[in-house]
């Protein structure tokens, strides 16, 4: 069989409308949520009501809820509709390529989780009057900010994992590889999207970042010390289409032997004690304490073309002993690092977390001892927190490719910012961020290459030069004042953003003043004195006051540089 015959599979799931707008469409609101909260029951009842019910529902109608009971929730089908739906070529394949297998050849539809049978043909499949899916197929709608247009229909991908707890209520096997969840959509809206070389997927589990990188690189390279992973990237890949990803067996960094334009990686960084505790391929670092995380972050610059960039996840310790975080461990002299804390756990609420994720019930035996082993093992190392964030590098230019140090970014565009950002000195900091995240119509990752780009700038402007620059707010800045009732004069004045992360920041009347001119007219040094004067204060001291309070929103995107004022 060749690769491209599963893409007739892909096409026939997405004529059926198995997409997930669609499916959202289909079993309506109630149920969806219900499906986020990892409750599948009222999608189970909800489609085999529709199977029982066949001379009141549509052959659409039945073709879509057999694919979604099949694919999404591992329950065993007639044969006669699965074929149906899918058609007689694009079932062939399906079985051929071990997506569709024999069912039990027990008659009942629904109940526990059914076991597939040894590989059969397509003939001795059809023969059967059962088929069932040993693998979930889940279609994914591509967000804002990835490219698509390649064909029809390509903004829907179709994941091959394995089916989780959403359907199977025991304890996962340990190389149980884990569909698209919360931190791989983090990563998919981290990732920047502009066209590279060579980019590379480090951990690449069911293959999601892989998938969409290959549509704005040459070349993509994924990763994983899982076999079974790699298998299912393939399968991926083929349903999708995609050929210009090359797997490779092996322990995180250890099979990238060419230095890539573009790296992410959405490593197994949960802190699991070393203990007799179940641990899970997927997510478990197999090391103790954050030590996997700490050696690929370390590891990293190597692994980069000048230029090149990276963005990973990762869970890491506070202790009493070390405030530092990942910013620390990088120690290369030519590479950023930003590092943004999004969430920090107590050792027992993080402990809670991952022994709900490995589907141990709760106030069990098991739930108690796993319990008892994350807080030895966080104690023995006097761990006071767990953080989870964003990790993202940029590896400097050659000197032969830099232009001027000097060169100030403008605000005409994300492109101008970040080159100019490439050609500043390094930095390495670290900022907690734990707002919501706002809309973000271009991509988050959009707005937070900007940033990067930003922070890079600040490293290297002078207090002159940024009293010379002028600047510009950002257009989805809201301002708010608040007042006591009664009095004429404000509490408090913020300013939130709109797109971002959206931070709130607190203003003093200057500072607000400031941004209520920020237009891009006039340098800091011009609205200060301007200021001054309205202020009845010292235009000196105020000006020093603002250049510093300009620095922290200009790192965080809320005001935007332009360029220097010619000099007087």
């Amino acid at each position: 069989m060749i690769e491209q015959d599963m893409t007739l599979v892909a096409d026939r799931l997405y004529r059926a409308g198995y997409t997930e707008p669609r499916l959202r469409q289909f079993w309506g609101g109630p149920i969806a949520s219900a499906l986020v909260r990892n409750n599948a029951a009222p999608a189970i009842h909800f489609c085999e009501k529709i199977l029982d019910t066949v001379e009141t529902q549509t052959s659409f109608d039945q073709h879509l809820a057999a694919l979604a009971i099949l694919f999404h929730f591992r329950r065993e089908v007639s044969t006669e509709i699965v074929r149906a739906a899918l058609g007689e070529s694009a079932f062939d394949v399906a079985v051929d390529s071990g997506l569709i297998v024999t069912g039990s050849g027990d008659e009942t539809k629904s109940g526990d989780e059914v076991s597939s049978t040894d590989a059969a043909t397509p003939a001795e499949v059809a023969d059967s009057g059962w088929v069932c899916a040993p693998f979930a197929v889940i279609p994914y709608d591509l967000p804002i900010g990835v490219p698509r247009g390649f064909r029809p229909g390509d903004e829907n991908l179709y994941l091959v994992s394995d089916h989780g707890t959403l359907i199977n209520p025991d304890v996962l096997d340990g190389d149980f590889v884990l569909g698209l969840g919360g931190a791989g959509r983090t990563l998919v809206s981290l990732t920047p999207r502009e066209h590279v070389g060579v980019s590379a997927d480090i951990g690449t589990g069911c293959g999601i970042q892989a998938l969409l990188l290959a549509r704005h690189s040459d070349r993509v390279i994924a990763t994983d010390i899982s076999e079974r992973a790699l298998h299912l990237t393939g399968l991926s890949a083929g349903l999708n289409g995609v050929t210009n990803i090359e797997l490779r067996a092996g322990s995180m960094l250890q099979p990238l032997t060419e230095p890539v334009d573009l790296l992410v990686s959405n490593p197994p960084f949960v802190i699991t004690p070393r203990t007799t505790v179940a641990t899970f391929e997927y997510r478990d670092g197999g090391m103790t304490g954050d030590r996997l995380v700490r050696s690929l972050f370390t590891a990293i610059p190597d692994h980069l073309q000048p230029g090149g960039r990276s963005v990973c996840l990762g869970n890491w310790e506070t202790t009493s002993a070390a405030d530092s975080g990942p910013e620390g461990w990088v120690t290369d002299p030519g590479t950023s690092v930003l590092v943004i804390e999004r969430e920090a756990l107590d050792p027992i609420a993080y402990a809670e977390t991952w022994i709900r994720d490995g589907g141990i019930p709760r106030a069990s035996a098991e739930w108690n001892q796993a319990t008892a082993a994350w807080m030895d093992d966080f104690e023995t190392r006097s761990v006071s927190e767990v953080v989870f964030g964003y990790v993202i590098m940029g590896k400097s230019e050659s000197a032969s490719d830099r232009e001027s140090d000097n060169d100030v970014p403008t605000i005409a565009g994300t492109a101008t910012v970040a080159e100019a950002g490439q050609q500043s000195p390094t930095f390495k900091t670290r900022v907690r961020i734990t707002s919501a995240i706002a809309s973000n119509p271009q991509g988050l990752g959009q707005f937070v290459a900007t940033n990067f780009a930003l922070r890079s700038w600040l490293e290297n402007a002078t207090t002159e030069e940024l009293a010379d620059t002028v600047f510009t707010r950002s257009p989805d800045l809201v301002e708010h004042r608040h007042h006591v009732p009664g009095e004429s004069d404000p509490s408090s004045i913020t300013l939130e953003q709109g797109i971002g992360f959206g931070q709130v920041f607190d203003l003093d009347t200057a500072l607000a003043g400031f941004v209520s001119v920020a237009d891009g007219s006039l340098s800091l040094r011009q609205t200060a004195v301007a200021l001054a004067q309205l202020l009845d204060v010292n235009p000196t001291a105020l000006e020093d006051q603002l250049i510093a309070q300009v620095r922290q929103l200009v790192a965080a995107g809320a005001v935007l540089p332009g360029t220097e004022q010619p000099a007087e």
